[in-house]
Parts: C-alpha cells; sequence; structure tokens
C-alpha cells in the first residue's frame, strides 16, 4: 500500500506537467503530417510508393485517420482534460506517421533517381498546408509575444528636416511626394523657439508623416534650462505620430570647435540634458552629430550607443559611422534638397529601415 501510494501520488504530481508538454507536442505533430502528406502523395505515385501502398497503405491509412480525428479534438481556444487512452491512441498514431514516412523514405532511396527527384519536389503544396520551418519560440513554443519581430518588410523610409528658415510647408504636398517622417527646429539655446515650430510640427504629423522636434545645443550654457526649454515647447507625446526628442550636437556656431569645453565636460552636460529629457517622456534622445564633431568633442565615446544616430554627411555614397556606435539610425545626405511643398532647398534624410521600422521606433 505504501509503494502503491507513492507511485500514485508521483504520478499525480507529473500529470500537469506531463499533460502541458502533450498538448505542446500534438499541434506540431499535426503540423508534421500535413507537411508530409504531399511528400507521401509523391512517393506513392512513383515505382517505390506502388511497393509500399500495397505493403503498409491500409497501416498509413488507419493512422492517418486516427491522428486526425485526435488532433481536430484538441483545435479551438478551449482545452479539456483527455482520458489517459485517448492520449496513448494519438501518440501511437503519430509514431505510426513517423515510421510509414521512415518506410517511405528508405524505400525511395533505393529506387531511381527519378523516383527520388519526383518525391523530393513539394513546391506545389497549397499555401494553407505549407509550413514555414521556423520554431517560433523553441520547439515548445512560447506563452509570451516576441519583445521583437525583427525589421519590417518594405521600402526604406525618408524624410525631411526643417526649421523657421524654411517658412509654411504644404505637407500635404510633402507627405504625397512619398516623405515619410520629419524633424522639426523647436529651440536652439535657452532663449530661443522657432516661431514656426508648432506649424510645422503639427502640420506633419496631421499630413500622416511621423515628427520629431529638435533641440540646437549650446553647451557653453546651463542643460538643464535647455532641458526645460526644449521640454515647454516640444507638445511631445508618445502617440504614435512621433519620434523621441533630438539633442543637436553641432561646434560652436560662433566659433567653432567645442565650445571652449573639455570632453569629460561635453560628456557632463549631454548626460544632464538627456536624462532631464528622458525622464520627463520615458524616451532617449535622437542624438544629431557628424562624425568629425563626436570623435573630437565627444572623444569617440560609446556612452550613447543605446541612442538612435541621426548622422550628417554629405556629398558621400555612405556615412562614416562615428566611433562609439554601431550603425546610423538616420542619415541626413544632403541640405540642397527639392521636395514638392517646400519652398527653396531643404535638408533631406534616409531612415535605415521601412515605414513598419520607423513607427517601431516611434512607439519604444
Amino acid at each position: 500500500m505504501g509503494a502503491d501510494h507513492a507511485v500514485r501520488s508521483g504520478v499525480d504530481r507529473v500529470r500537469p506537467y506531463a499533460h502541458q508538454v502533450w498538448q505542446r507536442i500534438l499541434p506540431l505533430l499535426r503540423r508534421l503530417w500535413l507537411a508530409v502528406l504531399p511528400l507521401l502523395q509523391r512517393v506513392r505515385n512513383s515505382t517505390a510508393g506502388q511497393w509500399i501502398e500495397q505493403r503498409v497503405g491500409p497501416a498509413a491509412s488507419g493512422a492517418a485517420t486516427k491522428f486526425q480525428a485526435a488532433t481536430e479534438s484538441n483545435r479551438g481556444g478551449h482545452r479539456s482534460p483527455q482520458h489517459p487512452r485517448l492520449r496513448a491512441m494519438q501518440a501511437g498514431a503519430g509514431l505510426a506517421v513517423l515510421g510509414v514516412l521512415g518506410v517511405a523514405v528508405l524505400s525511395v532511396s533505393t529506387g531511381s533517381d527519378n523516383d527520388v527527384r519526383a518525391a523530393a519536389q513539394v513546391d506545389d503544396i497549397p499555401a494553407a498546408e505549407q509550413d514555414s520551418g521556423k520554431d517560433e519560440g523553441g520547439l515548445f513554443g512560447s506563452d509570451e509575444a516576441p519583445k521583437d519581430t525583427g525589421p519590417v518588410p518594405g521600402p526604406p523610409a525618408k524624410g525631411i528636416d526643417v526649421s523657421n528658415h524654411n517658412g509654411s510647408v504644404d505637407w500635404k504636398k510633402v507627405a504625397e511626394s512619398g516623405q515619410n517622417f520629419a524633424f522639426v527646429l523647436a529651440t536652439d539655446g535657452t532663449d530661443f523657439t522657432s516661431p514656426k515650430y508648432a506649424e510645422q510640427y503639427h502640420g506633419a504629423k496631421d499630413a500622416g508623416l511621423m515628427a520629431a522636434p529638435y533641440h540646437f545645443a549650446r553647451p557653453d550654457e546651463s542643460a538643464e534650462a535647455q532641458a526645460d526649454k526644449l521640454l515647454s515647447v516640444a507638445d511631445y507625446k508618445k502617440d504614435g505620430k512621433s519620434l523621441a526628442p533630438v539633442l543637436d550636437l553641432e561646434v560652436d556656431p560662433s566659433g567653432g570647435g567645442c565650445y571652449g569645453l573639455s570632453v569629460p565636460e561635453m560628456h557632463k552636460w549631454t548626460d544632464t540634458f538627456n536624462k532631464k529629457i528622458k525622464d520627463a517622456t520615458g524616451a532617449d534622445p535622437i542624438i544629431y552629430a557628424n562624425p568629425s564633431f563626436w570623435n573630437e568633442c565627444m572623444g569617440g565615446s560609446d556612452a550613447y550607443a543605446d541612442h538612435p544616430l541621426w548622422l550628417a554627411a554629405y556629398e558621400v555614397d555612405e556615412p562614416t559611422v562615428p566611433k562609439g556606435f554601431k550603425d546610423w539610425n538616420f542619415w541626413q545626405y544632403t541640405e540642397e534638397g527639392s521636395v514638392p511643398g517646400v519652398s527653396g532647398d531643404v535638408d533631406q534624410n534616409h531612415f535605415q529601415g521601412s515605414v513598419g521600422d520607423l513607427a517601431k521606433l516611434g512607439q519604444d
């Protein structure tokens, strides 16, 4: 009695886990059956197939019928407990199918080359019965949706960046020309707000473009004050139409160079600005820079590698990525572009990804 009780207790503890494993294996067996069915049909029409049909055809037919009935009972959104005999029947049916497949493959391999090639050509399998061959989430799958599904197929996204110098923009024409996003100057230093910002920023979003506010940095002035200035003007929202705010880092327009700051001082200023923006928006600011500025004034630091990079590089076939970054996300490739809806020259940009990838970046 004691031993019997121990065995029963052990079985009771294992049963829920075994049931879960079985429920995950069963769909895989059904997919395997659907995948090999066309192959078996081709084998059947070959010389070797005639031999197989005469000897193991009845067994294969019976196994297929049992397996189909067993698997059909598990389709749908609700799962019910199964009797051990039913599970045993399903397992036996699945093993029978695999056994028949093994016999078929071995038989065909001893036949003519034509038979082998005919059996291998399954490119006309109906789409509904094909399987991608990918193991989604491992052998047993996953109850959690993947966090990153990888690149989204589609043509590369492209866009423009504008400031008060571009004046009023006909964003409908910009969108119709195939542009997908816009960077819009919001603020400069501690005391300048673009008088065209609200019109340009909301106009771009209303026309269906993704849009981002950008701030022209003055690292010789307070980082906190400049971050506050941008936040007060940007009207940034995670609404599916907005990209993260941009920190535009360039040489000192008054005299060139790094604003008289050392590399550690530039890092401290940048860290302070970025932290304030992220604390308020939840997004890492996009960093705009060119390779020479980044390597000289920021020391080629990799401390910002997690930030999206908007890289400025003109008249080159492919931009040089600054030290510290793995790749660029946006590439400003000209400041003399022509786009319907914008008067005069306008900066144009590539995004390294599709429109779908751009939308995903806006949600991060």
